[in-house]
């Protein structure tokens, strides 16, 4: 199974430089330079936060993550060889999935794609209720699709790391998603009100 990691690992590497930095990272910056996206920083009376200080935080975040990788990168449990290679082809399969399920739902947002954080979310002024795609069944499909994705990185790698970041992601996306329903349904009231009646929150069709 060699080759078979190494194509793994490369899928995995080039598919998360893409997600994160290239299609959120960098649209993200390019909306904050405009004015269009939410900060990473609380507001301050003297204004908005230079932009450095924003890839600053951004970088710092990255920087923690090496540790973290590096002392916590223990297995989960003992594996047989055969488990372990079942594992791997089941969690690859989710892998992508949740990774298409991501770029779909990003496909259909188009231009009403916005980053929101932990104490914001931000709204365009002319934005839209988009409810074709992923959104005609579930209100949050990209989500939905980067938790599949992470479940499928814990099959591939069951360390102890990737359950943490697993967990943690969970944690974010369930308050993300909250705070982005409240601004929803303030913008757009009734209509926000007969969408939620035939969607499901976050996972298709069950929850």
């Amino acid at each position: 199974m060699a080759t078979f990691d190494w194509i793994t690992a490369s899928i995995v590497i080039v598919s998360m430089i893409y997600l994160s930095f290239v299609l959120t990272l960098a649209e993200w910056l390019a909306a904050l330079r405009k004015g269009q996206a939410v900060t990473l920083l609380p507001e301050r009376k003297g204004g908005t936060w230079p932009l450095w200080t924003q890839i600053g935080i951004v970088i710092l975040g990255l920087l923690l993550c090496v540790p973290l990788f590096y002392y916590l990168w223990i297995p989960l449990a003992r594996l047989s060889a055969n488990t372990a290679n079942i594992l791997d082809i089941l969690g690859l399969v989710i892998y992508l999935a949740g990774c298409a399920f991501v770029l779909w739902a990003r496909r259909t947002l188009g231009k009403m794609w916005g980053l929101s954080t932990s104490r914001n979310v931000k709204l365009l002024d002319d934005h839209q209720l988009v409810q074709s795609g992923p959104f005609a069944f579930v209100r949050h499909p990209m989500y939905f699709g980067w938790g599949a994705a992470m479940f499928g990185l814990l099959l591939l790698y069951p360390t102890w790391v990737v359950l943490l970041f697993l967990v943690s992601s969970v944690m974010a996306f369930f308050g993300r998603a909250r705070r982005e329903e409240v601004a929803l349904a303030e913008r757009f009231s009734e209509a926000w009100t007969e969408y939620k009646k035939h969607t499901r929150f976050l996972i298709p069709f069950i929850y």
